[in-house]
C-alpha cells in the first residue's frame, strides 16, 4: 500500500535527523516542504531526501520492497479468508516466501492455497509445526505455526545483494534526482545551495550497508553535495562527483 504524504514526510523527517546525528554536516532548522522535502537559511539551501532501494537486479527482476508488499498482501488475504469460518481455529503462522525467480504468481491464488494447507495442518496444543519448502505448496519457503489466541499471520524476508547491485541503485537513484534538480532550484532562491539525501533502512527487503571503497567511487550529478545514510551500523558517506569530461581533458 502506497505511503500517505503524513507517512513520508514524517519517515524523511526522521532520516535526515538520524543523518544528523551520524555525523552529516546537515544544519539544524529544517522546514518541511516540497521540491526539495526541506528548506533552510530563508530558502537559500535545500535538501532532497529520497530512500535507496536494492534493485529489481538483485531479485531476479522483481524490486525486493515490492515483493514485500505482495507478500504481506497474501498474508493478510489468507488470514482475512480463513478466519471468515466462524469455527476457524485461532492459529499463529509465521511464514517466508521461496524466491519468485522473476516469475509473477496469481495473488488469490496463493491466499487460497495457503487457507487450504493451514486448515489442513491445525497443530495440537502446545505444539509448534514447522514446514520447508518441500512440504509446502509452490511458492512458498518455509512455515511454523501454532496456536495463539491472537491468531496473526505474519511473514518475513529474506534476500541478499552484490556490490554491483549497490552501484546501480545509487547511479540509478542519483540520476533519477537530477533530473528533477531544476525544479529544486527554481523553487529556492537564486544561488541556493542543494543536497541530496538518500537514506537506506535496516528491513531485510529494502536495506543496504556501505561498502568498503566506495569513498573511490564516482557519480555524474549537479547536485551541490550527495549523502547516503544507512541505520545498518548507522553510517554515512559522502558521495563524490566523477570529473567533468571538460576537466579530464583540459
Amino acid at each position: 500500500m502506497p505511503r500517505s504524504n503524513e507517512e513520508k514526510k514524517a519517515i524523511e523527517t526522521r532520516a535526515l535527523t538520524a543523518a544528523r546525528k551520524a555525523g552529516a554536516p546537515i544544519p539544524l532548522g529544517e522546514i518541511p516542504g516540497e521540491e526539495p522535502d526541506f528548506r533552510f537559511s530563508s530558502d537559500t539551501w535545500g535538501i532532497e531526501v529520497s530512500e535507496l532501494l536494492k534493485p529489481a537486479s538483485s531479485n531476479f527482476g522483481i524490486v525486493p520492497a515490492e515483493a514485500e508488499t505482495y507478500h504481506k498482501e497474501i498474508v493478510q488475504l489468507a488470514q482475512r479468508q480463513y478466519y471468515s469460518a466462524a469455527d476457524a481455529t485461532a492459529v499463529k503462522v509465521i511464514l517466508y516466501f521461496a524466491n519468485a525467480r522473476g516469475k509473477k504468481r496469481d495473488k488469490r491464488e496463493m491466499a487460497r492455497t495457503l487457507v487450504e494447507f493451514v486448515k489442513a495442518n491445525i497443530p495440537k496444543p502446545n505444539e509448534t509445526v514447522n514446514f520447508h519448502d518441500l512440504e509446502l505448496p509452490e511458492g512458498f519457503g518455509s512455515m511454523s505455526m501454532w496456536l495463539d489466541e491472537s491468531g496473526d499471520w505474519l511473514c518475513g524476508e529474506g534476500g541478499g545483494y552484490s556490490i554491483s547491485n549497490i552501484r546501480e541503485a545509487l547511479a540509478s537513484s542519483i540520476n533519477t534526482k537530477n533530473g528533477l534538480l531544476p525544479a529544486y532550484r527554481k523553487n529556492l532562491a537564486p544561488d541556493s545551495h542543494v543536497w541530496l539525501l538518500l537514506y537506506s533502512t535496516a528491513s531485510v527487503s529494502r536495506g543496504m550497508e556501505i561498502p568498503h571503497g566506495i569513498e573511490q567511487w564516482r557519480f555524474n550529478f549537479d547536485f551541490d553535495r550527495v549523502f547516503w545514510f544507512t541505520t545498518l551500523g548507522n553510517q554515512f558517506v559522502e558521495i563524490q562527483r566523477a570529473e567533468s569530461a571538460k576537466a579530464v581533458t583540459s
